[in-house]
């Protein structure tokens, strides 16, 4: 099953049989489906569920909130992650309020889908990564699967079980990927899961033995990063584990570090600009904890530039093969 179609079934079942389940966003309605496809045939079936909405990203998040009060769990679609930031005075300053200024007394069960990521040649406003800028605001919680993950068990969840606002991002790589699991992986790749409702999902060349890299990333990483492992163990026999958390906000730092003991080096990798970042958060709790005491830690992000439209310059600002293989020379282990 594809990531896309994953979501899609997600979707309809939460239609099914949820009656205060409502989605909308721009341009969701058939026939077009959505900009990525993931609505398609919703609205057929759901009509009065499924809406597409005038073009205003203040407005889709800020009725979220009346509606959720109101005792619906509205799901929205922002076509792009980008133009969350359209919607941040609602998001920061009445969404991830409500719950606390009244004491309790509402709840805003509120899921934000938005596609992130780049490389596609989408440009500078249509290809971020805004994990970061959203991971700052108190309150909010954020999902980002793989397609190790079972992202429409994911939403299920996210939906149902979560109250408060939720962005669950889909990486626009992920959407025609086909799911992996422990079953149907590639050759030379080991798979294994976490307990739990979010599952931190691990990848090995080695089978989990003894990794001398251990790489922490999440999202649409796993793609780059899979090819990686492939590349380190068939060139350079080296031992790699990869963790990708589904939850990434708040994040369950025991389950990052699975791995850890034997490795040298622990890369971490986002999409986003490393400064101020993700990655910077996990290594400050390293330095808290004392978890990778005596180890090398390297942040691999993209550059402090925005986005270009020609892929072959989009290439050079995010991260790839080429930069993390690069800091693995230059810290001797190829």
């Amino acid at each position: 099953m594809k990531f896309v179609h994953s979501l899609n079934q997600a979707l309809e079942r939460l239609l099914k049989n949820h009656d205060e389940v409502v989605l909308y966003g721009e341009d969701l309605r058939d026939p077009y489906g959505g900009a990525f496809k993931v609505t398609k045939g919703l609205s057929t079936t759901y009509p009065g569920r499924v809406l597409s909405t005038p073009i205003s990203e203040a407005a889709i998040i800020g009725m979220a909130g009346g509606m959720a009060i109101g005792g619906l769990r509205p799901i929205v679609e922002i076509m792009f992650g980008d133009f969350i930031m359209l919607g941040a005075d609602q998001l920061l300053n009445h969404l991830l309020k409500y719950e606390w200024m009244y004491n309790n007394k509402v709840e805003v069960p509120v899921t934000i889908r938005a596609s992130m990521g780049g490389r596609r040649g989408y440009g500078p406003t249509h290809s971020q990564s805004l994990e970061p800028i959203l991971a700052s605001l108190p309150g909010i919680k954020i999902v980002s699967p793989t397609y190790f993950h079972n992202p429409g068990k994911l939403l299920e969840y996210t939906v149902l079980n979560e109250f408060g606002v939720k962005v669950f991002c889909e990486y626009k790589m992920n959407y025609p990927r086909e799911l992996v699991n422990q079953r149907n992986g590639q050759d030379g790749i080991s798979v294994k899961y976490t307990d739990g409702n979010y599952p931190t999902v691990s990848i090995s060349n080695s089978e989990f033995d003894e990794p001398e890299i251990l790489i922490i990333s999440h999202g649409g990483n796993a793609i780059l990063i899979e090819e990686l492992l492939l590349d380190l163990l068939l060139e350079y026999e080296l031992s790699v584990q990869a963790n990708f958390p589904s939850l990434i906000k708040p994040c369950n730092f025991s389950e990052l570090f699975q791995g850890i003991d034997n490795a040298k080096m622990v890369i971490l990798i986002e999409e986003s600009p490393k400064s101020y970042g993700w990655s910077s958060e996990i290594v400050s709790y390293m330095a808290e904890a004392g978890v990778a005491d005596g180890k090398k830690i390297v942040r691999i992000g993209a550059e402090e530039t925005p986005i270009p439209s020609s892929t072959l310059l989009e290439k050079k600002v995010l991260p790839s093969i080429d930069k993390i293989i690069f800091v693995i020379k230059k810290e001797g282990l190829i």
